[in-house]
């Protein structure tokens, strides 16, 4: 029931994201649109279309992600843009951008060696990974990502540097099919996470019982947060981050899955967050076309605040 909600929700998302824009349509129109590729549905085809799939996504990879991390690590804040992962993709990202590289795969060696350094610092003989350590640790690694980002850019030509600023706002701004076809790669990447509701749930259990439900505890941590790392950096490739996305989505996703990790709610949540916001950003501001990071914070920043104190409350995490 939840999951056929929060499809419906996602689905009156998507059709509000094809109509509304500095010219609006109505939902008819948009329906004939659709099915005519000539007049109207040339800009819905060209423009909206490309622009709504890429969201869709992206949203759903973040909010996979999130919830991956914060499950693997046990805690509501470990999400990949406290823990340093966002930065260290943007980091290899602008790295690729600076020398001319393949951006995705910039952005793919960045997470996976975030993911390593974070592994490293916060790995403890007797405990294994501790969680408190890996959200510090990320902490100071998403401040040294953001720092040497931003020395890059300053070191770059004008161009490269606007570039790149633009981007590391978190927009969706210029998507086209090229990058629709970009985002279909992640979804390889996506599916195994969806399916890995039970895995996680297991998870979470102490890891002598995990096992004798029939884990590989280890396999199933470094699989999971490698899929994890490599979803978060191919989305920021795309879109550039997007803040709170993946924070917000987990929390969310648990109190509507009863405190279980849930892929799919998670996946749903996060796509129809970043609809959401970018129906937003064309909505209040058309001819500014203002960031849809800018509007991703706006929105997630207090809704996380609400969750996460209810769910500390009720000492879920």
């Amino acid at each position: 029931m939840r999951v056929a909600l929060l499809i419906a929700v996602t689905l009156a998302l998507a059709l509000a994201a094809l109509a509304i824009g500095r010219s609006w349509l109505a939902p008819q129109a948009v329906l004939a649109a659709l099915a005519d590729p000539e007049g109207t549905g040339r800009m819905i085809w060209g423009l909206r279309m490309p622009r709504l799939l890429v969201g869709l996504i992206a949203g759903a990879g973040l909010g996979l992600s999130g919830l991956v991390f914060q499950t693997l690590l046990r805690n509501p804040l470990a999400s990949p843009d406290i823990i340093g992962i966002t930065q260290s993709a943007a980091f290899g990202a602008v790295c690729a951008m600076m020398t001319g590289g393949a951006v995705m795969a910039g952005a793919w060696i960045g997470a996976l060696a975030g993911t390593v350094v974070i592994g490293w610092l916060a790995w403890d003989r007797r405990s294994g990974i501790s969680a408190r350590a890996a959200v510090l640790q990320g902490l100071g690694l998403a401040i040294l990502c953001s720092a040497a980002t931003e020395a890059l850019i300053l070191r770059a030509s004008d161009g490269n540097a606007g570039m790149a600023m633009t981007w590391l706002t978190g927009t969706l701004n210029g998507i086209g099919w090229p990058q629709v076809q970009q985002a279909l790669w992640l979804l390889p990447l996506a599916l195994p996470l969806l399916l890995s509701g039970r895995t996680l749930d297991r998870l979470e259990l102490p890891d002598d019982l995990a096992r004798a439900l029939g884990v590989r505890v280890p396999q199933a941590r470094i699989g999971l947060a490698a899929l994890a790392a490599l979803l978060t950096g191919g989305v920021v490739a795309l879109t550039g981050p997007l803040g709170f996305v993946a924070l917000a989505a987990g929390p969310l996703s648990r109190r509507l899955a009863r405190g279980r990790p849930s892929p799919v709610l998670a996946a749903l949540i996060g796509a129809s967050f970043v609809t959401l916001a970018d129906i937003l950003a064309r909505a209040i501001s058309p001819a500014a076309l203002l960031p849809t990071g800018l509007y991703t914070a706006l929105i997630g920043a207090p809704i996380l605040l609400i969750v996460l104190a209810a769910e500390f409350r009720r000492n879920r995490y």
